[in-house]
């Protein structure tokens, strides 16, 4: 589970949303630190030199040469605002050899150039992090102890060039102090970066959470942020509506085309027992021996030992690793959000905490997009529905007014030139009255569910007949379904659609619906005598596709509940709209 340090750090993988716009504001306000540490050197070793002649003479010289520097970079900084990252690995470097240039003239631990060091420390904290402020502690208490070697042991002539006072308490007491100053200022540096980066990633998810958006849409997104924090290949989402218990199955695809699919599943063990008795966030990895480290925390962040790994239910057998948050939408909805092959560096309780954080912000705002989308589909049926009303108290009955009016007027100029006129205007406004009626049947809402899915197209095919006088008729092989409302609702709307298409373009005397069940598969079949489509043989839902044949509604209704659908047609004859729907199939909320 545990990875190289700087292979896997967490501040790297978080700077994706961005910290880099400071560095140009960091450098500036750095620069300005050199110029006054430097002159500050300058006038104290005025005032009391910091080494006897000449080695103060070339110390003054050469802290002269660090003030000019530092004052030309910020003028070249001044004048150029964007700074680019090559400008900054240059600084560093500057920072931290100019500190080993002053203390072979002087003597670093008991003068000013010993702070030089630590602002080395200081800027690198400023720049980077904890390893690479750790490491520059380490490298300039390393050249104090060359230092102190060199003019012990080393030849007369290499010694004479330095100056400095043997002490060995004392540079060990210097060492540890900057040891221990570099990994303090790390600490904190790094930190007060990972605080700030977390709050520009959780800003950014709740920046992709704008009502109004489709649901599958954000979640995709923000699925996609979370698996590029912690490079895991693929995400799904196990979710349970809380009033039925039924569970679905959100896969979430990445990449350059991404995308969401909500199905419907049948609950198994093992995926009930990560939903109900698995920790509330956790990290599982198995090992070449099948066995498993597991990584948890509490719904408060805090820390979990797991007894027997091999209790926590994970689904090992299609991923190295996963990483399973669990969220709540409202009290309608609870589940999991799985990170396949997801990984965490050495503190990977503050990564778990991180996520569980993370997603426990964005969950209120993907539930306000979830009620959003409900609302609005609500409103527009309400609207539908009354614009329904209108229709048929207004329209239609004008339309069949009209109608019988014409009528009469038919049957009194009996054998006048002008019958047959009239007869034609009668057959417009029939079917003028007849597309209304559909056009009403399509805008009214539709409240029903698997009890009431028989009877109402039962009815519906019964209206057809009465209203076209086709011989229109409907047997059911069942006497009761178990569809998703929603699946109710399509299919419904898909035998009204065929229907229409029927009495429109087809010119059938006699049409057969049929619904059953058969290999675990919803089976709707919709049969007529009429003029088939325009080409002869069996095409399925993609062969369709291909070709842009097909009734389009109809297609888009069958791929929203996910099913299938084959066309079978002989042109002159009539055709055949086989459609099939698994018994555990999607369910579709229109987002």
């Amino acid at each position: 589970m545990r990875q190289s340090l700087l292979g896997t750090r967490f501040l790297a993988r978080l700077q994706a949303t961005g910290l880099q716009y400071e560095n140009p504001r960091v450098e500036r306000v750095l620069a300005i630190s050199r110029v006054a540490l430097g002159l500050t050197a300058l006038i104290v070793d005025f005032i009391h030199p910091l080494a006897p002649d000449p080695y103060n003479q070339l110390l003054i010289l050469l802290l002269v040469m660090y003030c000019v520097q530092n004052l030309g970079f910020l003028i070249w900084m001044v004048m150029n605002p964007d700074v680019g990252k090559s400008f900054v690995k240059v600084m560093q470097a500057s920072d931290v050899l100019w500190p080993i240039v002053l203390c072979l003239f002087a003597d670093p631990p008991s003068s000013l150039v010993f702070v030089f060091f630590l602002f080395a420390l200081m800027t690198t904290a400023y720049r980077f992090g904890m390893y690479e402020t750790l490491f520059t502690g380490l490298g300039c208490s390393l050249v104090l102890v060359v230092q102190e070697a060199i003019v012990l042991l080393g030849p007369k002539e290499l010694s004479r060039l330095l100056y400095t006072h043997l002490n060995v308490s004392r540079i060990v007491l210097h060492v540890a102090f900057l040891i221990m100053a570099g990994f303090l200022l790390g600490y904190l540096a790094e930190r007060e970066k990972e605080l700030r980066a977390e709050i520009a990633f959780t800003n950014n998810l709740l920046s992709l959470t704008r009502v109004g958006n489709r649901l599958n849409e954000v979640l995709t997104e923000v699925s996609g942020k979370l698996a590029n924090v912690f490079g895991s290949a693929s995400v799904y989402a196990l979710v349970r509506q809380s009033s039925t218990g039924r569970l679905f199955r959100w896969e979430i695809t990445l990449g350059p085309r991404p995308g969401a699919e909500f199905r419907e599943i049948t609950a198994s063990d093992q995926e009930l027992r990560l939903l109900n008795s698995s920790p509330h966030t956790f990290c599982a990895h198995r090992l070449t021996d099948g066995l498993a480290v597991v990584h948890a925390i509490d719904d408060e962040g805090r820390r979990i030992s797991i007894s027997n790994p091999q209790e926590i239910a994970v689904p090992l057998s299609e991923a190295g690793s996963i990483i399973a948050l669990q969220f709540d939408l409202g009290r309608e909805w609870n589940g999991r959000l799985v990170l396949i092959d997801g990984k965490l560096g050495w503190n990977w309780e503050r990564e778990l905490r991180f996520a569980q954080n993370a997603l426990r912000q964005v969950a209120p705002a993907l539930y306000s997009i979830y009620l959003f989308r409900r609302l609005r589909a609500r409103a527009g049926a309400m609207e539908r529905a009354r614009v329904a009303r209108e229709l048929h108290d207004t329209a239609i009955q004008s339309l069949i007014s009209i109608e019988m009016q014409v009528d009469v007027l038919r049957r009194r100029s009996n054998g006048h030139a002008q019958t047959s006129e009239l007869e034609r205007i009668q057959h417009l406004l029939r079917e003028e009255v007849l597309n209304m009626r559909e056009l009403m049947l399509s805008m009214r809402p539709l409240e029903i569910g698997p009890d009431q899915f028989l009877d109402f197209v039962a009815q519906l095919v019964e209206r057809f007949r009465n209203d076209t006088g086709l011989d229109v008729r409907f047997v059911s092989e069942l006497e009761e379904v178990t569809l998703p409302a929603s699946s109710c609702r399509e299919l419904v709307r898909v035998v009204q659609e065929g229907l229409v298409n029927v009495r429109k373009h087809s010119g059938a005397k006699s049409v057969y619906v049929r619904f059953g069940a058969q290999n675990g598969l919803w089976k709707l079949v919709i049969d007529d005598d009429g003029q088939g489509f325009p080409f002869s043989g069996r095409l399925t839902l993609g062969e369709l596709e291909v070709l842009h044949r097909g009734p389009t509604v109809i297609k888009e209704r069958i791929r929203a509940i996910g099913g299938d659908m084959v066309i079978e047609s002989s042109p002159g004859h009539g055709s055949r709209l086989e459609i099939t729907v698994p018994q555990k199939g999607y369910e579709f909320y229109g987002y």
